[in-house]
């Protein structure tokens, strides 16, 4: 915006005598054959070319930032100029990446709440407690991961609760065949209950908490 002002001022108030605008390098994405594609960059580019049609000469240069005596007299003015509260805004527009960032966000929360009121679900939120950690998380579903996150599939209490068999005892004899008994107690799946155990460091103990299990343990869980 400051370079836009720059060249309207220059038009309307200056000589047509070549005027060169340097641009700190550090603050600026400027430039005349710059692909990137916004609001504001379009308006310098029109005004550039507008310019060069009625016989004006403009350049950019980069600038690298000093501290020197003028360098950090156009800091202060900066931070004046934007701290204050009599200038009048003269750029108000949002850029697209932050109205897709804020919207995700708010996704984000709303599914949360959805997530932690629903009274369905009960045994996939034992292992996925936020919506966004799951979300991070690269998965590649098989049969038994989900059935074992979800509570059905091939999970006898789950069969059973359908009906299709006549009771819901583990294959071990051991109890029913729940998720929980699945992975903490099952004898049949002592071999890959030893491999999780190894995996997790004794500092950590959260082999009862099936969110930190999935979360930072799949490889070995899954």
């Amino acid at each position: 915006m400051l370079i836009l002002k720059a060249l309207k001022y220059i038009q309307l108030n200056e000589e047509k005598n070549s005027p060169s605008i340097h641009i700190h390098y550090n603050n600026s994405i400027i430039a005349k054959n710059h692909k990137r594609h916004t609001h504001i960059i379009d308006q310098i580019k029109g005004k550039v070319m507008d310019m060069e049609r009625d016989e004006w000469k403009v350049e950019f240069s980069w600038v690298k930032h000093t501290r020197d005596r003028k360098g950090e007299l156009a800091n202060r003015l900066a931070k004046e100029a934007s701290s204050s509260q009599d200038i009048e805004e003269c750029y108000n527009r949002v850029p697209k990446s932050t109205v897709t960032s804020e919207l995700k966000v708010q996704c984000l929360e709303q599914w949360q709440n959805k997530w932690e009121t629903t009274t369905k679900g009960a045994t996939t939120k034992s292992f996925f407690l936020n919506i966004e950690d799951r979300l991070q998380l690269r998965i590649s579903p098989t049969p038994n991961f989900i059935a074992i996150v979800t509570g059905h599939g091939n999970i006898k209490t789950y069969i059973h609760k359908l009906k299709i068999i006549e009771n819901s005892k583990c294959p071990c004899n051991k109890g029913d065949q729940t998720v929980d008994h699945s992975i903490y107690s099952c004898k049949l799946q002592e071999y890959e209950r030893d491999r999780l155990k190894a995996a997790i460091t004794k500092s950590e103990q959260c082999l009862d908490s099936k969110n930190k299990l999935v979360l930072k343990y799949y490889d070995n869980f899954k």
